[in-house]
């Protein structure tokens, strides 16, 4: 099973701290560096363009230009919360020297690492690299999604038989809401079974009754 990680800094020799690390840690992930774009917009659609298994990003996207010449208008924080705003759940990390306003900004503060973890490792007393800390998020990010396929199929199946409850139904749209917030946009459910049948069967029986009433006034 291969694994692509994307760096986004706008250091090159933190690109380079970042493939000692991971070549050391965690050789046989794809390891991809890029410097941010200016706007988050660009950034996002060339994440997208790339399809990581994860990205770990900078906080201070402007702190040292050496190697870009423009600006960049917002920081890592920012760009991780875009990310998931569009892919729940998925394995962002963000490393700073700064971690006191990374901290301060971010939603969930275990996403954020100082820059020195770039230099350690196992062999330096520390019990699970940082590398490996990746890996392990991208696969509990992974089991969630196959554990959603499985079930969303094994209600689907269910609802088709005329078993599903209104919980299964509207787990149902649940599950398809958190696939479709994935890369992989076809385990979406084909739109006809996101209408609730229970629901359906419902508003039938409540036009029957109003019907009923009206004959009887």
């Amino acid at each position: 099973m291969s694994y692509k990680v994307l760096f986004i800094d706008e250091e090159s020799l933190q690109h380079d701290d970042f493939e000692d690390h991971f070549e050391k840690n965690w050789p046989e992930a794809v390891r991809v560096c890029m410097f941010p774009a200016p706007t988050i917009e660009e950034m996002l659609e060339q994440i997208e363009q790339l399809h990581p298994d994860a990205v770990i990003v900078d906080y201070q996207l402007n702190d040292k230009k050496e190697d870009i010449s423009y600006n960049v208008c917002y920081n890592g924080v920012e760009l991780i919360n875009a990310i998931n705003e569009q892919l729940a759940d998925f394995p962002c990390f963000v490393i700073t020297s700064y971690d006191g306003e990374a901290v301060g900004d971010s939603n969930d503060v275990n996403l954020v690492y100082v820059k020195k973890v770039l230099n350690f490792s196992s062999e330096d007393g520390e019990k699970v690299s940082f590398a490996q800390r990746v890996k392990s998020q991208i696969d509990k990010y992974r089991l969630r999604i196959a554990n959603a396929r499985k079930d969303i199929s094994s209600l689907i199946a269910k609802r088709e038989r005329g078993e599903a409850t209104v919980q299964d139904e509207e787990r149902i749209v649940e599950l398809d809401t958190f696939l479709e917030r994935t890369f992989d946009k076809n385990d979406s459910v084909p739109a006809g079974l996101k209408q609730l049948s229970n629901l359906e069967r419902l508003n039938t029986l409540i036009e029957k009754v109003d019907s009923l009433i009206d004959k009887l006034n």
